[in-house]
């Protein structure tokens, strides 16, 4: 299982209400706020992902992060979620046959260009 993960954004304090909005629906909270960091925990497991903004002036290079979702209803309102956030759609909840039978999933982009997504196996 893996603890937490990073994922760079272009400005982690000023996007955390961005996240804050998109994974609620997937059960997390924001836990901590520091200039250049936030984290997001999962209330359940306690799993994290940390928004960082590069330091130096590093650029933002896209990424794909996949959260897993309790039901369909959650992934729906991830992607609602995403989109009234500011998101961009990259792929309506459904089913994605040709990633497993029973795989289900919703992508949304950030305003950065990260691929972010929920999923059911």
């Amino acid at each position: 299982m893996i603890d937490h993960v990073g994922l760079f954004v272009k400005d982690a304090n000023e996007r955390a209400a961005f996240y804050e909005q998109l994974l609620a629906p997937l059960g997390y909270v924001k836990k901590h706020d520091f200039p250049g960091a936030v984290c997001f925990a999962n209330e359940k497991d306690g799993d994290s992902v940390w928004l960082e903004s590069p330091k130096d002036g590093n650029p933002v290079v896209p990424t794909h992060l996949a959260f897993r979702a309790a039901d369909e209803d959650a992934i729906k309102a991830f992607h609602a979620a995403g989109l009234a956030a500011g998101g961009t759609d990259n792929g309506q909840p459904g089913p994605r046959p040709n990633y497993g039978p029973t795989y289900y999933a919703a992508f949304i982009h950030d305003p950065d260009g990260n691929n972010i997504e929920a999923c059911l196996q």
